[in-house]
């Protein structure tokens, strides 16, 4: 019996909080059911509907996560990139899963290269056969599946760091005003980031980088 293994991440650019591979696995002659839940990506779903879908899809297939905390991920930067995290988490999936087919979203121009590169850093040396294109969380719904698994995580994540904080910062990601502000309040407040912060991120320095400047104006003057 074939078994399809789709991968997707969630949470690859916030400055708060970890980052979350999903993989879901189901046997072939259940992708039609799987189908018709109506999953796409998870980034098109409402909160209340991406849930939904989760409960259901974990009823007919396999699910697989990875968190990748902030600190696992500044540790690892000072060894690898962004990038290379992700597939490390990638090809780790397809270790666990051992699937006879693998479905994932390309982030870049050539999937050859890209299924290399997850190919090499797997640790299992079974026969399977990958797949790796632009859109993949469109055109493929255990790619899909994968992506809803994936963000559904990182949103619980999320929503728990806010109440642990009593602190409603939205998304995480440096665009986020309220992240931001989140951020400097607790550094003013603390003298320090929170631990869910990505220290390695330019904006967690810029951010600390300024607070001491401010604290040793105050102390000159």
């Amino acid at each position: 019996m074939t078994k399809f293994l789709g991968i997707d991440e969630a949470g690859r650019g916030p400055v708060v909080g970890s980052m979350f591979i999903g993989g879901f696995m189901l046997d072939e002659e259940d992708l039609e059911e799987l189908e018709g839940l109506g999953v796409k990506d998870s980034k098109k779903l409402s909160d209340n509907k991406r849930e939904e879908l989760r409960e259901k899809i974990e009823e007919i297939g396999e699910v697989f996560l990875k968190e990748v905390t902030a600190s696992d991920i500044d540790e690892l930067r000072e060894v690898m990139s962004l990038n290379e995290i992700e597939l490390k988490g990638f090809a780790d999936t397809v270790d666990r899963a051992r699937p006879d087919k693998v479905f994932m979203d390309l982030p870049e121009p050539d999937g050859d290269r890209f299924i290399g590169k997850v190919k090499d850093l797997m640790d299992y040396s079974g026969d399977i056969d990958f797949v790796a294109e632009h859109g993949a969380d469109d055109t493929y719904p255990v790619v899909s599946a994968a992506s809803i698994v994936a963000k559904s995580a990182r949103e619980s994540h999320i929503e728990e760091l806010k109440k642990k904080y009593g602190y409603d910062f939205k998304s995480g990601y440096p665009h986020d005003k309220p992240t931001i502000k989140f951020l400097e309040k607790y550094v003013d407040e603390y003298g320090e980031l929170p631990e869910e912060t990505r220290l390695s991120w330019s904006t967690a320095q810029r951010i600390m980088g300024e607070s001491n400047q401010n604290t040793l104006g105050d102390y000159q003057s």
